[in-house]
């Protein structure tokens, strides 16, 4: 069972989700706040097995909720967009490290086995609120996983996505 914690819909994230129901998997977890795209998500994947959650990851009992019984996190969730980071660089820190933190501690709260952590190039020598926001995001995830030492069974890892040639919106 995995869960996924998205803000937006994208093909990136639909496809993410199709190779891991094509694995097999019993049931899968979209956390998000958006209902609009939950349900464009729910049309484009069509599986009885993918359970959707309203929530925001800046709310520990929404993320909480959602975690119960899982055993792995994809977390994608974060303001992405440059010029709305910068416009209200806050709410960059309340969603992409705040929101975050919650992911982390409510994974190893729920004894999930595995959080990836979806980072962007922007996050390093930012120079601005995003790349920024999403670098300590990365700080954040690192500590934890460092501080977990050998005791907990969750593990922590943080991946990068990049700008791509022609690509639209990317992180």
């Amino acid at each position: 069972m995995w869960v996924q914690l998205e803000e937006r819909a994208n093909h990136g994230i639909v496809a993410v989700a199709q190779a891991t129901l094509a694995q097999g998997v019993q049931e899968g977890r979209v956390l998000s706040r958006d209902e609009f795209k939950q349900e464009i998500m729910r049309k484009e994947l069509h599986d009885p097995r993918v359970k959707f959650y309203l929530g925001d990851v800046r709310d520990r009992v929404s993320v909480d909720r959602a975690m119960e019984g899982v055993e792995h996190v994809f977390h994608a969730a974060a303001l992405k967009e440059v010029p709305s980071c910068e416009f209200f660089p806050i709410q960059a820190v309340m969603t992409n490290v705040l929101g975050s933190s919650n992911v982390i501690e409510s994974a190893i709260a729920h004894g999930v086995k595995s959080v990836v952590c979806l980072s962007t190039d922007k996050a390093v020598q930012s120079i601005n609120a995003m790349g920024m926001s999403k670098a300590l995001m990365e700080k954040t995830a690192y500590a934890a996983a460092r501080d977990g030492g050998h005791t907990r069974q969750t593990v922590i890892a943080v991946t990068r996505y990049g700008n791509r040639m022609l690509s639209y919106r990317t992180g």
